[in-house]
């Protein structure tokens, strides 16, 4: 370009960013200082995301205190929830539970909402909790909220957290938002809802599924615990009902754009809520079994899925099979002999 501004440069910092390139990010931010482009907020905005997705613990808390120290910029919610994101993705709740009491604005619901997030990575139940009740505080309870919590507490093996949460959202009335993922073939956007039986090839997309599950789990997929996806199945894609057999949409639409491109052919789907776990872990395995590059769009960020791995940086494909490996049988068993029994699932 013949004319660089800070529009430029920010929309680069904050691509890489959303991408999870957070050492690609830094470089151009010290480049556009290079350039004599002084940066604003939405500068640091990028730099901040980009950070927090690489796991830059460092950088992040470097370039936030130099908004004000060096830039004189007056750090805003937004910024506050780029660092609770960045404590909390490290594992560091206690320094993100430290940052939301020093936001001059505290009683935002963005700030508790990423700390609820931080602790369904953690699977933190107190600080699940202690965010949770202050997102009912201020009014802000959402559909996902309650589904993150009931995913902390069945994962943490609390049965009669599970239950309170399922009784909590049937009382509230708590409605969730549908969700779809969509992939363009040929010029041609098809969208797929869960278990989706509309598409007029849909026969032709589940015996697909089929084959690309099993090349999947011949290279190391484990389908997340049955129980915990049946009892969260009917809160997790905006209130259809799910098994543990159900086809999550964005399973549907990489079945279809393996069955309708060329070898080789990079996918790229577009999804409206958060990925989930066990959706993550089989897009990974499936780039490694057919040799595929896939990207997944979310409702937060970019997934780039290769030689089963995602830029995302969550656990190792090797690491994901160990814990999958590390979960008795007889624990699991216990687990599911609870929340059947327990009053409140009854």
């Amino acid at each position: 370009m013949r004319k660089r501004d800070v529009f430029t440069w920010n929309s680069m910092i904050h691509e890489f960013g959303v991408h999870g390139l957070g050492n690609d990010a830094i470089s151009f931010f010290e480049q556009m200082l290079l350039a004599g482009i002084r940066p604003n907020s939405i500068t640091f905005l990028g730099l901040l995301c980009g950070c927090s997705h690489q796991g830059l613990v460092q950088e992040g808390i470097d370039y936030f205190h130099q908004m004000s120290s060096k830039f004189n910029l007056t750090p805003g919610i937004k910024h506050y929830g780029c660092l609770v994101d960045l404590y909390g993705r490290a594992g560091r709740l206690d320094k993100a539970l430290e940052m939301i009491e020093t936001v001059p604005s505290r009683d935002d619901p963005v700030v508790w909402r990423i700390l609820l997030g931080s602790s369904k990575i953690h699977k933190n139940v107190a600080t699940g909790e202690k965010a949770m009740m202050n997102l009912m505080r201020l009014g802000a309870l959402t559909a996902g909220d309650c589904v993150l919590l009931s995913t902390i507490y069945a994962g943490a093996n609390y049965p009669s957290g599970f239950a309170k949460m399922r009784k909590l959202i049937k009382t509230l009335g708590v409605k969730t938002t549908p969700g779809w993922s969509w992939i363009e073939i040929s010029n041609q956007v098809h969208k797929f809802v869960v278990d989706d039986k509309l598409h007029p090839d849909s026969m032709q997309v589940y015996e697909k599924l089929e084959e690309v599950t099993k090349r999947a789990a011949s290279a190391g997929y484990v389908k997340e615990e049955a129980v915990i996806l049946n009892l969260l199945g009917s809160w997790s894609e905006g209130g259809y009902s799910e098994t543990p057999s159900s086809c999550h949409s964005e399973k549907l639409a990489i079945a279809y754009g393996l069955a309708k491109t060329p070898e080789g052919t990079s996918l790229r789907i577009v999804k409206n809520l958060r990925v989930c776990k066990d959706c993550h872990s089989f897009t990974k395995f499936v780039s490694k079994a057919f040799n595929r590059s896939i990207v997944v769009r979310d409702r937060v960020r970019f997934h780039h899925f290769k030689n089963g791995v995602c830029s995302c940086g969550r656990l190792s494909v090797r690491r994901m099979v160990a814990i999958d490996e590390e979960i008795s049988i007889l624990k699991r068993s216990r687990f599911v002999l609870q929340l059947k029994t327990h009053p409140m699932n009854r």
